[in-house]
């Protein structure tokens, strides 16, 4: 297992968000910090990084959905339910992960990763493109989303 750095590749082309998301993929690796670090530190460490990270994540999850309220991104409930299934996921793994055991904080590190960069890869791309199609023609609101899969489209009615 190693740490993940920031990749252009991870922006979504709204900036407010990607400072967010290199935030939140830093303190993601803060944890990795902790989860792999002496064993003797960890039950010292995780509950302060947990907590930031809930925090932070909190935070960005409601920033996100400000602007799909916003622009009225016409899959926001959608895009809440994976925000409110994530905080759910976290809040069962985290009684676990403060318990002392840094085998699980190790796992809980690799389920953080792979959730962050896929939702980003994924679901906040649609949304983003959505955002920037409406900031460069406003009429751009009139279209209608489907999401079949994972495979997103857009058509005109």
């Amino acid at each position: 297992m190693e740490k993940v750095e920031w990749q252009d590749a991870y922006c979504i082309d709204v900036d407010e968000i990607d400072v967010q998301h290199r935030k939140l993929l830093s303190i993601v690796n803060e944890f990795f910090d902790v989860a792999t670090g002496h064993p003797a530190d960890y039950p010292i460490k995780v509950g302060r990084c947990l907590k930031k990270l809930a925090d932070y994540t909190h935070y960005h999850f409601a920033s996100e959905e400000m602007l799909m309220e916003q622009y009225q991104f016409p899959n926001i409930q959608q895009h809440k339910e994976e925000h409110a299934n994530f905080i759910m996921q976290l809040s069962a793994k985290v009684p676990l992960i403060a318990s002392g055991n840094q085998a699980m904080g190790q796992e809980l590190y690799q389920f953080l990763l792979d959730w962050i960069v896929n939702h980003i890869a994924h679901s906040d791309r649609l949304w983003a493109d959505h955002v920037i199609a409406i900031q460069k023609s406003p009429e751009e609101k009139n279209r209608i989303y489907r999401r079949p899969g994972a495979i997103p489209f857009f058509t005109k009615h």
